[in-house]
């Protein structure tokens, strides 16, 4: 564990975070069924952190009731993001981090930070270490001009960004970076889990 590590994790717990650090993503899998009750029903916020790890198949194949956009079968997006929204537990990553313990998120519909302010009473957000950065202007530079851009072309949206990789600050109807969200603390009486990971996955 790295100098930066260690103080995100002074800070996060300063900030009423609960940390918890996992050298790889096959430990971070195991401390997410360690966290979560078999017969909690679990929202997933888009994140391609939990994608690639398998998240969403290793819950429901060990019986957990999931409602993830893309991966819940018989339901609209709407009715996926409602029940989401109201589950026992909410998994989400976030697209940056402070070493101060903040927490960055620019989402387009809304659904994923809303559900992490004001949603399930759990909230478990895993996170790589690439998206660890010194401070809030750091934090939002690497959404906008890392982030954006590779959920444009994965979401087939015609933004400047999906072309150039930068971003060019567009407006409507184009654009995904709708709200910018800093959490500075859990929203009151929330559980608040963040799984570091000391490797670099999902973006």
């Amino acid at each position: 564990m790295n100098e930066k590590i260690d103080l995100l994790i002074k800070n996060l717990k300063r900030r009423t975070f609960l940390p918890h650090y996992c050298e790889n993503s096959q430990q971070a899998v195991q401390k997410v069924l360690e966290l979560i009750p078999e017969t909690a029903s679990v929202g997933i916020g888009g994140s391609m952190t939990l994608k690639d790890m398998d998240i969403p198949n290793i819950l429901q194949n060990r019986g957990n009731n999931v409602f993830s956009a893309g991966f819940t079968k018989n339901m609209t997006n709407e009715e996926i993001y409602k029940n989401a929204a109201f589950s026992d537990v909410y998994m989400t990553s976030v697209n940056a981090i402070t070493t101060d313990g903040e927490l960055i998120n620019i989402d387009g519909r809304g659904n994923r930070v809303a559900a992490i302010l004001y949603g399930p009473p759990v909230v478990i957000a895993v996170v790589g270490i690439n998206k660890l950065v010194d401070n809030q202007c750091d934090a939002i530079s690497r959404v906008r001009n890392i982030a954006s851009p590779q959920n444009c072309i994965r979401l087939n949206k015609n933004t400047p960004c999906s072309i150039t990789g930068k971003c060019h600050y567009c407006y409507p109807p184009q654009t995904i970076c709708r709200s910018t969200v800093i959490t500075h603390f859990p929203s009151s009486g929330k559980k608040f889990h963040i799984i570091i990971i000391n490797e670099k996955i999902g973006y």
